[in-house]
C-alpha cells in the first residue's frame, strides 16, 4: 500500500512539473491592455519546454508579424520558445482578443490570451500667454470606456490630489493662477471598475520659452573653474545654445568646455575647467522653440583676473605704508634736529645776555668806587 502511495506521489509530482514547464507566459501580464491610436504594441509569449518540435502560434484579429526565437538553458537543458507579436502602429482594426498557442504536431499544449482595446481620447489642453494671464486653467481628458472607476491627475510623478493649487472635477484639472512654471504634461490616470489595470492620458501645459536672468557679472582668478546654468521655462522644452561674444561656443571631446543637462535641457548646464584670460568675454545663453519658433536670451559678463591679482592691493598697502613710515622717520628726525638747533641757539642767545649784564654789572661797580 506504501508503495503504490509513493507511486502516486511521483507520478503527481512529475505531473505538476510538467505543467509549470509547458505553461506560457505572455508580457505584459494585464490580461486586458488599453493602447492608443498610432501606439507600437508588442505582445511576447513564452514558454519552458523539453519537448523537440514544439512551437508558438499567434491567433488573433489581424496578426501583424511574428519573430519566433530558441534558447536552451544550460544548467536544465530546457527549450525557453519566445514569440514576439508585434503591431507597429495600433489601430481600431487590430483591437480584439490574441492567443497564444503552444503546440506539438497540431495538438495545443497549453495557451494564453490578451485583449486589445482601443481607447479614443478627448482631451484639451492649455497655452499659457504672458501678455493675456488668467485666473485659472483648464485640463481635461474624456475617454471612450464605459467602466472607468475614477481618475486622478499626475504630474512628474506627483499625485495632485492634494494640492491646494489644483481642483480636480469631471476629468478636468483646474490650475489656479497659471504661471509659465506650470508648464509641463499633465497625466489624467483613469483606472477601470473591476481591473487593477489603468489607463493615462496626456494632456500638455505648453508655454514658449523663457531664460531667467544670470548675475550681472561673472569675476574668476585665473585657473579657477567656471559654471553657468541656463534655466529655461517653457513648454515643450526648448534647444539651448552657448555663445561667447556673439560666436557659437565650440565645444570639442575631452577638452575643459563641457556641456549638460539641466533640468531636463540638454546642454544648458556650462562647465569650464581651469579658465584662462582667454575664457573671458560675454556669454550668451538661448533657448529656441521650434513649437512657438521663438527664442529667449540672457547674457552674463565674465573676467578673469591674475591669479595673483588679490596679492597686488596687499603689496600696494604694504608699500604705502613703507613710504609713510619713511616719511615719518624724515619729518620727525628733521623736526628733531630743528629743535637741537633751536635749543642751541636759545642757549648761545642766554649766554649772550648773561655775558652783557655781567659787564653792565662791572661798569656800575667802576663808576661808584672812583679810587678804583
Amino acid at each position: 500500500m506504501a508503495l503504490y502511495f509513493e507511486l502516486f506521489v511521483v507520478i503527481l509530482g512529475l505531473s505538476l512539473i510538467h505543467g509549470e514547464i509547458n505553461s506560457i507566459v505572455i508580457y505584459p501580464k494585464e490580461e486586458t491592455l488599453l493602447y492608443r491610436n498610432g501606439t507600437m504594441v508588442v505582445l511576447s509569449c513564452q514558454v519552458r519546454s523539453k519537448e523537440n518540435g514544439t512551437e508558438l502560434k499567434w491567433e488573433g484579429s489581424v496578426v501583424m508579424s511574428t519573430i519566433n526565437s530558441l534558447n536552451v538553458d544550460p544548467e536544465t537543458k530546457d527549450e525557453l520558445l519566445t514569440n514576439n507579436l508585434t503591431i507597429t502602429s495600433f489601430k481600431s482594426v487590430n483591437s480584439g482578443v490574441y492567443t497564444c498557442k503552444h503546440v506539438n504536431r497540431n495538438a495545443v499544449l497549453s495557451q494564453a490570451s490578451r485583449t486589445l482595446k482601443l481607447v479614443t481620447e478627448t482631451k484639451e489642453g492649455f497655452t499659457f500667454n504672458e501678455a493675456n494671464k488668467t485666473e485659472s486653467a483648464n485640463l481635461s481628458c474624456n475617454i471612450n470606456l464605459p467602466n472607468v472607476k475614477n481618475v486622478t491627475w499626475i504630474k512628474n510623478n506627483i499625485d495632485l490630489s492634494d494640492k491646494s493649487h489644483y481642483i480636480e472635477e469631471n476629468n478636468t484639472l483646474t490650475i489656479k493662477n497659471p504661471e509659465r512654471k506650470h508648464a509641463g504634461t499633465y497625466i489624467a490616470r483613469f483606472f477601470i471598475e473591476g481591473s487593477s489595470d489603468h489607463y493615462d492620458c496626456e494632456v500638455d501645459f505648453t508655454a514658449p520659452p523663457h531664460v531667467d536672468d544670470f548675475e550681472k557679472a561673472k569675476n574668476l582668478i585665473q585657473d579657477d573653474n567656471m559654471e553657468l546654468q541656463c534655466k529655461v521655462q517653457g513648454f515643450p522644452h526648448a534647444v539651448v545654445t552657448w555663445y561667447k561674444d556673439d560666436i557659437e561656443l565650440n565645444v570639442t571631446e575631452g577638452g575643459r568646455v563641457t556641456l549638460m543637462p539641466l533640468n531636463g535641457y540638454k546642454n544648458a548646464h556650462l562647465k569650464i575647467k581651469s579658465v584662462e584670460f582667454s575664457d573671458a568675454g560675454e556669454y550668451e545663453c538661448k533657448a529656441y522653440s521650434a513649437y512657438f519658433d521663438v527664442s529667449s536670451s540672457k547674457k552674463v559678463t565674465v573676467r578673469v583676473k591674475d591669479k595673483l591679482a588679490a596679492l597686488w592691493p596687499f603689496l600696494g598697502i604694504v608699500g604705502e605704508v613703507i613710504i609713510l613710515c619713511t616719511i615719518i622717520f624724515i619729518y620727525e628726525k628733521r623736526r628733531n634736529k630743528r629743535a637741537e638747533q633751536e635749543e642751541i641757539n636759545a642757549q648761545e642767545a642766554d649766554d649772550a645776555i648773561s655775558d652783557k649784564k655781567d659787564g653792565l654789572r662791572h661798569r656800575n661797580t667802576t663808576s661808584n668806587n672812583p679810587t678804583a
